[in-house]
């Protein structure tokens, strides 16, 4: 799989969007499954541990349910789109139309770490670390994770970074 299909890359002339969170559905899917397993698992288990216990966990399972399947069907359709022509980047998604988030000549691309792992976030100049969106996968120091670094760095960073910059007052 490309990466143009593993982020549902569209680009026009003076725009370009992705889907950033699509990549991690396989993912997603894998801890659904867990969850299920899990899930019936303490039925088996009930008659062993105490009712209060296995009412907290099951609303810890419920919970990662829910978040799992939203990973799995939202997450994966939010859609980020720098346009340069209107010098906007927007955000849409399932349950919400093209919006705009902050201006393209304001925006700044860092990094955010997470336990081990990082990924690229995007933000405008002064609050950036207040409110920011992810545009990538989680990357970490594995040599699979290296080479879509890379890819990620060349195909879609450039990109964008290319349309920020254009943006910028001389």
């Amino acid at each position: 799989m490309t990466i143009q299909e593993r982020y549902s890359i569209e680009e026009t002339l003076n725009s370009f969007s992705l889907c950033p969170k699509k990549p991690s559905v396989n993912l997603s899917k894998w801890v659904l499954s867990g969850i299920l397993v899990c899930g019936t698992g303490l039925f088996f288990v009930q008659k062993y541990i105490d009712k209060q216990m296995f009412w907290v966990i099951g609303v810890f399972l419920v919970y990662f349910f829910l978040h799992s399947l939203y990973d799995i069907q939202i997450g994966p359709k939010i859609r980020y789109t720098f346009d340069q022509q209107n010098n906007a980047v927007y955000k849409s998604s399932l349950f919400f139309s093209k919006r705009k988030i902050l201006n393209l000549n304001e925006a700044v691309i860092f990094v955010h770490s997470e336990m081990g792992s990082w990924y690229y976030s995007l933000g405008a100049q002064k609050s950036q670390f207040v409110k920011n969106y992810r545009i990538s996968e989680n990357f970490s120091s594995s040599s699979k994770k290296d080479k879509r670094k890379k890819e990620y760095d060349e195909v879609i960073l450039m990109k964008i970074d290319k349309l920020i910059l254009s943006m910028q007052p001389s």
